[in-house]
């Protein structure tokens, strides 16, 4: 026999944004690509995209193609609540996204 464990390890579960529909939705739109082209480039069957619309949270392996492509295009912004979106020079319409201005 071996010796006794000491330590206990708690593992805390995932925490996955309940928005994150929306998110994917977002980044859909700022791509400008159709459903059935993001589908092709995270290259995922379109059923997949739509089952992630529904609520179903994408594994390990597809969330880094996400953030992948996400990143990729320079809207990383999209997925993240707290990544850093790149300063506009609009109207304010931006800051008006972020919960900003008045």
């Amino acid at each position: 026999m071996g010796r006794l464990q000491r330590h206990v390890y708690h593992v805390e579960p995932s925490r996955f944004p309940p928005d994150f529909p929306e998110r994917l939705e977002r980044l859909r739109r700022e791509t400008g690509l159709s459903r059935r082209a993001m589908a092709r480039a995270l290259r995922v069957e379109a059923r997949t995209l739509r089952r992630w619309r529904s609520g179903t949270q994408p594994g390990p392996g597809h969330l880094y193609r996400l953030f992948r492509f996400a990143a990729g295009r320079g809207l990383l912004h999209c997925l993240l609540p707290d990544a850093a979106e790149p300063a506009r020079s609009d109207d304010g319409a931006g800051a008006l996204a972020r919960g900003g201005g008045s």
